[in-house]
């Protein structure tokens, strides 16, 4: 696993069991963090993510790296000021657009914690 990020971070795969349908070669595992994605994501769910896949686009999940606070993971949305947000899927946090990150890569897979559904 790559981490956790708020809702995420990277975790290091190394001797973590990973999904062999699911994994596809360079991708990263991260561990959620968190409940900004609720009800989508949970505190201790797992994401697999492909970092080649950084061309943000509405309503996919992304992880995004934010100089000075880590790792974040958010949904895109565009909003009525026709700009790209950041957004959690929880409604008690606010949209965002940090004025720096970096686009690691888009979720494309989650594992919930406890085989939740």
């Amino acid at each position: 696993m790559r981490g956790l990020a708020s809702a995420g971070q990277p975790v290091d795969p190394e001797g973590v069991p990973v999904l062999a349908d699911v994994w596809r070669r360079g991708s990263l595992l991260y561990r959620v963090e968190g409940d900004s994605m609720a009800p989508t994501l949970h505190d201790g769910d797992r994401v697999y993510v492909d970092p080649s896949e950084t061309e943000l686009r509405e309503g996919r999940i992304y992880i995004c790296e934010i100089p000075g606070d880590g790792h974040t993971i958010k949904r895109v949305r565009r909003l009525d000021d026709g700009q790209l947000w950041l957004v959690s899927d929880n409604p008690a946090y606010r949209p965002w657009r940090p004025s720096e990150m970096r686009i690691v890569g888009r979720v494309y897979y989650h594992d919930p914690v406890g085989g939740r559904l």
